[in-house]
């Protein structure tokens, strides 16, 4: 596997992540991640312009410019992350001028930017934690001149994750998510070390909502919304056939290699053009 980010790297030894079991922040696992949505579409890169949203502690931004990127801006809703992402550039010495992290709603952000102001957007992590993902996918093709790249989980991510997944996983078929649908969820508005924007008070606890979309209505909205799509293909990675199903206990998700939640479904890719 090709070193993108070398395991002493601070992206990697600050980041909290680590250890969680779907798209673990460890080096094969950010590596792998890296080489499919970024170095595979370096032609959407070398010489772009490229907004990431979500943009967390700037892993992926940070790469992108390795891959060549002119300039990158990112925006994330947590300062405290963004101070993080800061911090990093300055410590790996990225001039200033090929970058811009701020603070802010990714929806504001996108409604306020010119159509085809960034030749490229990264989105990784980030539609199943909002509300509207249409609506952001919508303002994202606004905001691209050329590229979308995406990385989001599906709705077979909700009978494998959260309080409700083993009532979910036993009305979830594969036919069924085959069908142009979306599963809500709950989920802990908290998380180690960013807060979700949106949520609200529920029997005493701060919650927000997952929305998790089948490939197939992801597909759908592409071809709504007038853009080409190609799923990106991480076989490269894949270690054996895999289905949610596979994933439902704890002991199954411990004893799991990262990209199964890529083989099964859980999780989908996409090179989107505008």
């Amino acid at each position: 596997m090709k070193i993108f980010i070398p395991p002493n790297s601070p992206f990697l030894t600050t980041d909290t992540r680590t250890k969680r079991w779907a798209i673990p922040y460890h080096p094969e696992c950010v590596n792998g991640r890296i080489d499919v949505l970024l170095e595979r579409n370096s032609n959407a890169l070398a010489g772009k312009s490229v907004v990431d949203v979500g943009s967390h502690i700037g892993t992926f931004a940070w790469a992108a410019l390795q891959l060549g990127a002119k300039r990158v801006h990112g925006i994330d809703v947590e300062d405290r992350t963004v101070k993080r992402c800061e911090d990093l550039f300055l410590q790996e010495g990225v001039k200033k001028s090929n970058y811009k992290f701020e603070v802010g709603d990714v929806f504001e952000f996108l409604e306020g930017v010119e159509e085809n102001e960034f030749d490229t957007v990264l989105c990784f992590g980030v539609m199943y934690y909002t509300t509207e993902p249409h609506r952001l996918l919508k303002l994202m093709a606004h905001a691209a001149k050329e590229t979308i790249l995406i990385d989001t989980f599906t709705a077979a991510y909700s009978a494998v994750q959260g309080k409700d997944a083993p009532a979910t996983h036993l009305h979830l078929t594969e036919e069924v998510l085959n069908l142009p649908m979306m599963m809500v969820a709950p989920t802990q508005a908290e998380k180690k070390d960013y807060r979700l924007p949106e949520y609200f008070d529920r029997k005493g606890r701060d919650l927000s909502l997952t929305t998790l979309p089948t490939h197939a209505l992801l597909e759908l909205w592409f071809e709504s919304l007038g853009l080409r799509w190609e799923q990106l293909d991480w076989s490269k990675y894949i270690t054996r056939p895999c289905s949610f199903k596979d994933l439902l206990t704890p002991e199954q998700k411990l004893a799991s290699h990262w990209a199964d939640v890529y083989a099964s479904g859980i999780r989908v890719s996409y090179r989107l053009e505008t």
